[in-house]
Formats: C-alpha cells, structure tokens, sequence
C-alpha cells in the first residue's frame, strides 16, 4: 500500500465522518425523544453516529496541525473523553426506559443505583460539546474551512448542553441540526479539496505530486 493510498483514505474516513456522524446521532435522538416505541433503534441509531463521528474528530484534530496542532490534541483528547460519557449517558437513557416500562418491583433501590450511576456518568458529558467548541474555534482560527462552516459547527456545539440540561426535545432537536450542518458542510468540503488535508498552500506541494 502506497503513502498516497494510506493518507488519502484517512481523508475519505475524516470527510465521512463528519458528514454521517452528526446526523446519524441527531436522527437517534429524534427517534428517543418522539417514537417511545422504539428504545432500541434510537440507542443503535445514536450510537452508530457517534462511532462514526470518531473519524470526523479525528480528522479536525489533524486538519489544526501544524499551526493549532495543541488546540487540536488537546480538543480531540477532550472529545474522546466526552464520547465515552454520551455512549454511557445514551445507554442509560435506553435502561431507564426498559425500567419504566417492565420494572415496578423494588423502586427506591433502583432509583438510587440509578443517581449514583448518573453522577458519574453525567459528570463528563458536558466534556464533549465543550471539546467540540475547542476544534470549531482552532478551525476559526486556522481559517480551514470557510467561515461560516466553522461557525455553525461551533454555535451547535455551544447549544448542545442547553436542551438536555433543561429536558426540552425540541432545542435538542435544533442544536443537533445546527451542528450537524456545520459537520456535513466541513465533511463535503473535505472531500471536494484534498489540499486541506496537508499543511501545505496548494496541491503541487503534496510530496507525490512534486
């Protein structure tokens, strides 16, 4: 396998996950929070989307080098940290329904398993739009992408907390609209301009290109 080969499915792999992560994820979140029937498929759904969005992030953190190479080590660290706390937080959400529905017997002990359990998990959650916020204001910086792409991408992250803080559906919904623009926008951009992936001014620098 050729170097160009290698590099240029990370590309492919980054600009994918960008583009279906997001709104994998925002489509599960519709399914939890408007089709109560359906707990296994919204879980599967959003989880999809998160796995997916791992080579998304991956990629940001290695669009921001050389120039924001810490920003973006530092925010991708940050968002792994995160992901772990929204798969744990969307598994619980999947358990916490299958409990309403089936469990009536012993209450008081479930629910305080379930608040201890919560503290933890609920502890880092934040960690992953705040990371996010991170990339998106080292790709403002770095100029990558055109500017309202970042932006969008950084206001969905900056609203991603607000709605699941306060329990309403429906500014989740937006929030995760608003970032998965944002991602879906950088993704395709990706994949129509290889130059972005390299920390060079223009495509005949590319080393198998010269």
């Amino acid at each position: 396998m050729s170097e160009r080969d290698s590099t240029e499915r990370r590309r492919h792999i980054a600009a994918a996950g960008l583009f279906f992560g997001p709104p994998l994820y925002m489509v599960g979140e519709f399914v939890h929070h408007q089709i109560e029937a359906l707990p296994l498929w919204a879980a599967a759904i959003s989880l999809l989307g998160l796995y997916i969005w791992i080579g998304g992030i991956m990629g940001l953190v290695h669009l921001l080098r050389p120039g924001a190479d810490r920003l973006g080590l530092l925010g991708g660290a940050a968002a792994f940290l995160g992901l772990v706390a929204v798969t744990n937080i969307m598994l619980l959400q999947f358990v916490f329904t299958l409990v309403d529905r089936k469990v009536r017997a012993y209450p008081d002990l479930i629910a305080e398993i379930f608040n201890n359990v919560l503290v933890v998990t609920y502890l880092f959650g934040p960690t992953f739009p705040a990371a996010l916020a991170l990339l998106a204001c080292g790709l403002l910086w770095r100029r990558i992408f055109p500017r309202w792409m970042a932006l969008t991408f950084l206001i969905g992250a900056l609203a991603f907390p607000t709605g699941r803080v306060g329990g309403m559906p429906w500014l989740i919904h937006a929030s995760d609209f608003v970032l998965s623009i944002g991602a879906m926008a950088m993704g395709w951009h990706l994949e129509k301009r290889p130059e972005l992936w390299y920390p060079t001014t223009s495509r005949s620098e590319i080393p198998w290109n010269s």
